[in-house]
């Protein structure tokens, strides 16, 4: 009987195949991006979609027009205080009555609801309304107090939006938060084309 001579695998060979493995799992990792970091904001926009969804149906339930300033940092809810009605003037001097005429949105403290959502520091907000993006600064820089970026009506019916939300992180991606003012509000992961 014949003797087989055993071959062993040699260290080129176990380069390359090292240098393949390498190689497509750098591609693999460039096509997947930072998959924490679409976690993390796919988790916030969530949240933010949960909290608009609440504060439309409390707007509704409770008769009231709510507004949302908004900045890069945070979300505050505003709710419109109507200066000729007793319910929200009663009580104020002629000064409060004045600054209430200038600006009617006043930070909303009553109720169950969460007054301020706070912005992840590695997420940015950019803000559509009718294709134009929004300057938070010109709304929230009022000397009479910040003005709403969004409304939600006590008709159930609110400003049609769209709200990008993108990770710094990863610039491959962005999450989308969009309403047409009447139906329910839409989540949609965007991936920019490489």
């Amino acid at each position: 009987m014949p003797k087989q001579r055993q071959r062993g695998v040699t260290l080129l060979e176990i380069l390359v195949v090292l240098t393949l493995i390498g190689g497509l799992m750098g591609i693999v990792m460039l096509n997947t991006g930072n998959d924490q970091a679409r976690k993390d904001t796919k988790q916030f926009a969530q949240q933010l979609q949960l909290w608009l969804g609440a504060l439309r149906q409390e707007a509704v339930f409770q008769n009231l027009d709510f507004g949302i300033a908004m900045d890069s940092e945070a979300m505050l809810l505003l709710s419109y205080q109507d200066v000729y009605s007793q319910e929200f003037s009663a009580n104020l001097d002629a000064e409060e009555l004045d600054a209430l005429r200038k600006n009617p949105w006043r930070a909303h403290s009553a109720g169950r609801l969460k007054q301020e959502l706070q912005t992840p520091d590695t997420l940015r907000l950019r803000l559509f309304i009718d294709d134009e993006e929004v300057d938070f600064a010109e709304l929230l820089e009022q000397e009479d107090g910040p003005l709403p970026a969004l409304l939600l009506l006590s008709s159930d019916e609110y400003t049609p939006f769209r709200l990008m939300l993108e990770h710094d992180e990863d610039a491959s991606f962005y999450y989308e938060l969009s309403g047409d003012g009447f139906s329910p509000l839409q989540l949609e992961l965007q991936d920019y084309d490489n």
